[in-house]
């Protein structure tokens, strides 16, 4: 289903106020390598960015 003019409109005023205030970071990992880690994630019930942050923290306290 297409998005009505309105819709990008209010994508556009939420994009606007809302830039430079996140980052994407792009990795690479070998194929099975990628399939463990997603998969430790997916059994921890966090997200990549919840599980990053979560691993950030654990590191910091080490």
């Amino acid at each position: 289903m297409a998005r009505s003019e309105a819709q990008r409109a209010a994508d556009k005023r939420y994009a606007a106020n809302h830039k430079g205030e996140f980052v994407t970071w792009t990795t690479k990992f070998k194929t099975a390598e990628a399939e463990e880690i997603d998969e430790i994630i997916k059994q921890s019930g966090m997200t990549r960015a919840e599980f990053i942050r979560w691993a950030v923290t654990k590191y910091k306290n080490q």
